[in-house]
């Protein structure tokens, strides 16, 4: 079904692709809520910082629902890991609304709004992973922060907003993909 929908794939990130040599990335950055308090070149990766990163990753899945008239998502794939231990230094980002919506969240649900907010923060920070669909769009998340969105419209003012915002936008197709 993912495969059938879509006409355009990219693959949305915060890494320049100027960076890529031969399909690998070659510049050290942060590549996970794992890594706040780190070293990088340039200077200790905070969490702000890594806020800032979620909140334009999710700006940008928001951003292409909205071009693309979708309300909400459906969660397939569900997987979740484990919630019991949040670090000292990140543990006040998690709300208790977002506690409850990791123990009730099941695979089929659709999810809009706060909800599918929450849920992309709590895929983000590796507490659960999951693909996100409709009949026109899917939205896939991956190792080091890379995150793939599929529409069956090109959502050209959407794009124009993501690369405004940081983020870098590459054609690509998702390796998440069903095969059929």
């Amino acid at each position: 079904m993912e495969n059938e929908m879509c006409n355009y794939s990219w693959r949305i990130t915060k890494y320049n692709p100027a960076n890529r040599i031969n399909g690998v990335y070659t510049k050290q950055e942060w590549t996970s809520i794992g890594d706040i308090g780190k070293l990088y070149s340039n200077g200790e990766f905070l969490i702000e910082h890594y806020l800032h990163t979620e909140a334009l990753y999710i700006m940008a899945i928001i951003s292409i629902m909205k071009e693309m008239k979708i309300n909400s998502l459906q969660v397939t794939s569900l997987e979740k890991y484990d919630f019991g231990y949040l670090d000292d230094r990140v543990h006040f980002i998690y709300s208790g609304e977002m506690k409850e919506l990791y123990s009730n969240i099941k695979n089929g649900d659709f999810i809009s709004g706060n909800e599918l907010e929450l849920l992309c923060k709590l895929t983000l920070r590796e507490k659960l992973w999951c693909k996100l669909q409709s009949s026109s769009v899917f939205v896939h998340f991956g190792f080091d922060y890379y995150m793939y969105i599929g529409s069956k419209l090109e959502c050209s003012d959407s794009l124009e907003l993501i690369s405004n915002s940081g983020l870098f936008i590459e054609p690509f197709q998702s390796p998440y993909l069903e095969e059929e």
